[in-house]
């Protein structure tokens, strides 16, 4: 609002901009402070014209679709009586978001995070022919505090709104969602119509689990995803169709999130990765939950080995735990992936009676990041003498790692990773024929102390340092403190 009251002729331009109007956070702070002897006070009356500024702002997008975010909250209200209380909400809040859901045949982008009750009741309670233009709704979780009230016999909740029922929904975001409100269960108008779904949240947050059979059937539902985050909970029943395909034609991102009870079971998510087919991923993160076993394929390997004809095409950012793929599977991992160019490599803790006695006597059964001599190019003796180099991951420009454990690697051998990454990048590749990609950013996270000033060794032996950004970091935490 401030545009309008400069001058005439700012006031005109953004009087006239509709497009200026299409974007708005409501953040309202509610107080115990809004009335003094039930009268109005100074706050109560600055609050209320924040609400008329509001209702202005959208009055001036003139038709145009809007992106609204709410955050209204209540603070120390517990301290003031009922009849103050539900005072402030009938008198001065709800007509005010009154005022606001006007405007609610515009919203193209709801985004309810910091929402209080009774206001995000308010809100919910719009009918779904009156969101006809609204296709993305963002939803975190529900009021810690519930104040009884007269206006509401009873609090609604998103299964109930009409948002959770506007007919172009295709973008949808839930965190903390209440046990009525379980995921496959809400009534969308369209599930094929959804294009985005992240249903993740923290480790504390339960209410956002789903089971392996739940995804299934959600998945079936949604086959025109194009970004999925989703976070899968062990147990519930089995798979409805353990050997019919879930196909994801359009599916570019993909973010997964194994959750479970005892990290030391089996894997659970094997069976329903492997159904999977993803023909258009670009983006996977993968985080697990279950440590591998001598006998046991972790899921990551599972969900790769399936799509593995075109992971090998497509797929050119990856995000992993590299310690939940045991050794042979972590090489094998980056053997099938040569499209990527992004890459992060990082190392969850582990519970060290999981772990070999030693890692010098015994191979382990979880990956050890024993060095980078297969990510360094090297040269490949050629018949036709033309030179040829091999490597793992030769598209490679984004390299992101950090160590589990000291004894992996260190700084000095960074350095002599990245001299022959810089050397021969440019020279075909012996396996694709195709050039060796110069790096463009590299972060490393050592356990270990530093021994060397990378950037310093690497110019003095000569390395064009020219378009490539290096960060390292010492003295991690370990996280496999057995070792």
């Amino acid at each position: 609002m401030l545009f309008t009251t400069i001058n005439r002729r700012w006031k005109e331009v953004a009087c006239g901009s509709p497009d200026l109007w299409a974007r708005i956070h409501v953040k309202l702070n509610v107080t115990a402070n809004l009335l003094h002897d039930a009268k109005p006070t100074v706050r109560w009356n600055r609050l209320q014209r924040k609400g008329e500024a509001i209702a202005r702002w959208l009055e001036m997008s003139s038709g145009r679709n809007v992106s609204l975010s709410f955050e209204i909250v209540n603070h120390g209200l517990g301290s003031v009586s009922f009849f103050l209380r539900n005072k402030t909400f009938d008198e001065l809040m709800l007509p005010m978001l009154h005022s606001i859901c006007a405007y609610s045949k515009q919203w193209k982008c709801l985004k309810l995070h910091k929402l209080d009750e009774p206001y995000r009741s308010r809100i919910l309670s719009i009918p779904a022919e009156d969101l006809p233009q609204l296709t993305h709704l963002s939803f975190k979780g529900y009021a810690t505090t519930v104040y009884p009230l007269s206006s509401f016999k009873s609090f609604i909740t998103l299964k109930e709104s009409g948002a959770i029922r506007a007919p172009l929904l295709s973008s949808l975001r839930l965190k903390g969602l209440s046990a009525q409100d379980r995921l496959q269960n809400l009534p969308l108008s369209d599930w094929a119509n959804l294009q985005e779904l992240d249903f993740t949240s923290g480790y504390d947050d339960y209410r956002s689990f789903m089971d392996v059979a739940s995804a299934e059937t959600l998945l079936r539902r949604c086959s025109d995803l194009a970004s999925l985050k989703l976070r899968i909970h062990e147990g519930g029943p089995p798979l409805a169709n353990p050997s019919l395909e879930i196909i994801l034609p359009r599916l570019k991102c993909l973010y997964l999130q194994e959750s479970c009870e005892d990290s030391q079971g089996s894997p659970f998510l094997t069976r329903f990765l492997s159904l999977l087919k993803l023909p258009a991923l670009t983006q996977l993160t993968a985080f697990a939950g279950v440590q591998p076993g001598f006998d046991q394929e972790a899921s990551l390997m599972t969900l790769i080995k399936a799509n593995e004809s075109t992971f090998s095409q497509t797929l050119t950012e990856v995000e992993l735990e590299y310690n939940y793929l045991n050794q042979n599977e972590l090489k094998e991992c980056l053997k099938l992936l040569p499209a990527v160019t992004h890459i992060t490599m990082t190392a969850s803790s582990m519970y060290p009676y999981r772990e070999m006695e030693s890692i010098y006597s015994h191979p382990p059964h979880f990956a050890v990041f024993w060095g980078l001599e297969d990510l360094a190019p090297e040269p490949v003796i050629s018949a036709n003498e033309k030179p040829r180099v091999s490597c793992l991951l030769p598209k490679l420009e984004h390299f992101h790692f950090s160590l589990a454990r000291e004894e992996e690697f260190e700084d000095d051998e960074l350095v002599g990773f990245l001299e022959k990454r810089i050397k021969y990048a440019g020279l075909p590749h012996d396996g694709i024929g195709q050039p060796i990609a110069k790096l463009k950013y590299v972060y490393g996270g050592f356990v270990s102390e530093q021994k060397i000033d990378v950037h310093e060794e690497l110019v003095k032996r000569g390395a064009n340092l020219g378009g490539i950004d290096i960060k390292v970091e010492y003295e991690l935490e370990c996280q496999c403190n057995s070792i």
